[in-house]
This record gives C-alpha cells, sequence and structure tokens, in this order.
C-alpha cells in the first residue's frame, strides 16, 4: 500500500519487481486488500481506492510502524502462505491434527500428564503442573483444541475452516511430541540439560504460534497483521506466561 501511494498506479509485474516477491503472494496479499476495499485493480494495473489513499497516509505518517518488521519475519509468512495455497492443504493439516492428538494421548499417560489447558501446556516436565487423571488430562486437551478452532470460526465470522486453524497453530500442535521426545532421550542418554532446553522451547513454541496464527488470520479474514499480532500475542504468549509464574504444583 505504501508502494502505490508513494508511486502511483503501477502493474502487476512491476509491483511484483518491486516488491521483490512470488506472483502467488502478490496475488494472495492483493485479493485480501480488495477485501478490504483499500486496492482496487484494473485489468494488469493496481492502484489505491480513495479509502486506501486515506489509509496509506495515515500509515506513512506512523513512524513505529517501522519497528513492526520483525515479527511478520518470525511469523514464517511464506511458510503459512503456501500451506494455505497448497493443494495438499488438508492432508497436511490432518497429519498434524493426527499426531497432535496423538502426542495428547501419549501426554496423557505420564506422571503428572502432560495436558493442553487452553493455549498453555501444563504437567509432564513443565514449569507448571496440575494434578489430573488420565481421562481428566485427555478430556482438557482435546476441548481446548476444540474451542481454539471453534473460537477462530466464530471470531472469523466462518470464514476460516477447521483444518486453515491448524496452519496458524502449528508451533503449537508440533509440541507435545517434540517435548515428550526430548525428555525421553534426556533420561536415555543422561542428558538432563535437554529437558530445560525443551522448557526454553515452550516459550519459543508459543511466540511463534502467536506470530503464525497472526498471520494465518490476517491472510484469510482481511485485517491488519499488526493489529491482529497484538491480541495474539496476549492470547497465546502473555496470558501463558503469566500462568507459569503461579506456584501450582
Amino acid at each position: 500500500m505504501l508502494l502505490l501511494h508513494r508511486e502511483g498506479p503501477m502493474t502487476l509485474t512491476k509491483l511484483r519487481t518491486s516488491l521483490n516477491i512470488s506472483a502467488s503472494v502478490l496475488l494472495f496479499e492483493l485479493s485480501a486488500l480488495e477485501n478490504l476495499g483499500v486496492v482496487k485493480r484494473e485489468e494488469s494495473l493496481v492502484r489505491l481506492t480513495d479509502l486506501g489513499e486515506k489509509v496509506a497516509s495515515i500509515i506513512s505518517t506512523l513512524e513505529p510502524l517501522k519497528s513492526l518488521t520483525l515479527p511478520p519475519t518470525a511469523s514464517l509468512r511464506p511458510l503459512v502462505i503456501w500451506l494455505l495455497l497448497s493443494p495438499h492443504l488438508h492432508i497436511t493439516t490432518l497429519v498434524i491434527l493426527t499426531t497432535w492428538i496423538l502426542a495428547l494421548i501419549v501426554g496423557a499417560l505420564q506422571n503428572p500428564p502432560l495436558t493442553l489447558f487452553g493455549v498453555t501446556y501444563v504437567g509432564y516436565y513443565l514449569p507448571l503442573s496440575i494434578r489430573l487423571s488420565i481421562y481428566h488430562s485427555l478430556a482438557i486437551s482435546l476441548s481446548s483444541i476444540a474451542v481454539i478452532i471453534l473460537t477462530t470460526y466464530i471470531l472469523s465470522r466462518k470464514r476460516i475452516k477447521p483444518l486453515k486453524t491448524i496452519v496458524g497453530v502449528i508451533p503449537l500442535a508440533l509440541y507435545p511430541s517434540t517435548h515428550l521426545t526430548l525428555v525421553q532421550i534426556a533420561y536415555s542418554l543422561e542428558f538432563v540439560y535437554l529437558i530445560t532446553l525443551s522448557q526454553i522451547l515452550l516459550f519459543l513454541t508459543l511466540l511463534l504460534t502467536a506470530t503464525m496464527y497472526a498471520t494465518m488470520y490476517s491472510l484469510e479474514v482481511g485485517t491488519t497483521y499488526e493489529q491482529t499480532l497484538i491480541h495474539a500475542l496476549i492470547v497465546f504468549f502473555v496470558i501463558p506466561a503469566l500462568l507459569y509464574m503461579i506456584p501450582i504444583r
């Protein structure tokens, strides 16, 4: 938007060259901006609408936004876009979802059980432990997955289908299998530091989940990435971090 505001109407080819992105990514981004009513395509020419000019003018005067160039990089944006556009989206997300559920089943068998409590992992060699039975642990974990998917579906006004939500929470979905593996290796080879590494990895997982979820949501719904990222960070990173500070054992 800032490029169009600065340079004026541009052809798709010139716009793609200036932004140094692939044609598929450009079309995907333009489609999201068109849904917002800030960009209009006329054959091969792309220009800002009156609303787009006003928005771009405001953005260009906000110097603090320059500091937001790092989060999109950390959001693994190219991976998210590739997955959303991939013809293998359903297969990929189903495999990830199945792996997630199986890992949580195995985690529920541990002592204390590894449980997904909302968007926070508790239990087995993690900073926060809550004593639960196997069945309660598994029920809470599966309910948490369902709540994440259903909440996203409702908040997006039914635009984001369940399997696309999985794309946004891939780091969260892969963490339990990674954690269980690292703990087993730590005990088998007596590399105790791997447990600490896995706990550190948990916080990185929450951060990556927030940024990937914000990317997925903003692309699918058409909201601004920065605004969505703030909400995602609060839900997926800030709240869990605060919960881990509670001395419950």
